[in-house]
């Protein structure tokens, strides 16, 4: 039997003084008998006390040393746990890899396909992006491995699950840089749409949506931690969200076949900033 608003219990405070959650995106779909790359990777860390949110970007392309040995791109670093170890392999060595390229421990994961990308935002009823700039890609790929034309004009306007999946992984117009940028953007309309809801005041609705997409999410977030994080956000002002990432100014170039990794002092500034440990001048996007 489903618990409801009226019946259930206060809902828990946060019981860890902070919290850092890996969100993973990945193209798997549930017939792929392989493991799949991450297709993005942004660590969101929560500080009980002052409420701090702050959200951290890497690049998928990143070269990084793996925590058990090797190296490679950093969206690597599932499929090789996987294959290594196992099932349950892949996310352990994915966080166990973003917490030795910064230094932090990483608590819990969430990964989500594409297809539950678009099946959480569906079930919203959509989303509001507020574009800053227009965009133009006219080789965007397809599943079927054919290219479409898409365009975005700036300012506000409402996407559906399609729309804001191609607006989150577009890059023609930019770079892999920029999508990062559109992505944290993703995330906090899905967070708003979800407050506008009052879904984090609903459990049984709650319930809902997180049973809609069992089959294209993997997370080791368990039910008690998950109600925390609803009791959480429901105090967080979307304007103190701070957004941090790991970008172009941070990074010099390796010789083939590597790619590019962060320059370490410019990456130690970012993640003391992400972590709060230093003040960003930047007031919700942190630079």
């Amino acid at each position: 039997m489903q618990p409801t608003a009226s019946a259930a219990a206060p809902d828990p405070a946060l019981s860890t003084e902070t919290l850092n959650i890996l969100l993973l995106g990945t193209d798997a779909r549930i017939e792929d008998s392989g493991p799949t790359r991450t297709d993005a990777l942004v660590l969101v860390r929560l500080a009980r006390d002052s409420g701090r949110v702050s959200m951290l970007s890497i690049p998928r392309d990143l070269w990084v040393e793996y925590s058990d040995g090797g190296e490679g791109r950093i969206n690597g670093a599932y499929a090789r746990g996987e294959l290594r170890y196992g099932p349950g392999g892949g996310p352990a060595l994915t966080k166990a890899t973003v917490g030795k390229l910064l230094g932090v421990h990483v608590d819990n994961f969430v990964m989500i396909n594409f297809q539950g990308f678009e099946t959480l935002i569906d079930n919203l009823g959509g989303i509001m992006v507020d574009v800053p700039d227009a965009i133009y890609d006219p080789t965007y790929p397809t599943e079927d491995y054919q290219t479409i034309e898409v365009r975005f004009r700036e300012g506000p306007q409402m996407m559906d699950g399609e729309r804001a999946l191609i607006y989150a992984r577009t890059r023609h117009a930019d770079s892999d840089f920029g999508r990062n940028q559109r992505q944290q953007m993703v995330l906090m309309s899905i967070f708003n749409r979800i407050r506008d809801r009052d879904l984090l005041q609903q459990l049984t609705s709650l319930d809902d949506y997180t049973g809609a997409l069992r089959d294209y999410v993997r997370t080791d977030l368990s039910r008690s931690r998950m109600l925390e994080l609803a009791d959480f956000a429901r105090n967080v002002n979307q304007d103190d969200v701070l957004r941090y990432a790991i970008d172009s100014t941070m990074i010099y170039e390796l010789r083939q076949p590597a790619t590019f990794a962060a320059e370490p002092k410019a990456l130690r500034r970012i993640v003391s900033q992400f972590t709060g440990e230093a003040v960003s001048t930047a007031g919700g996007e942190g630079e």
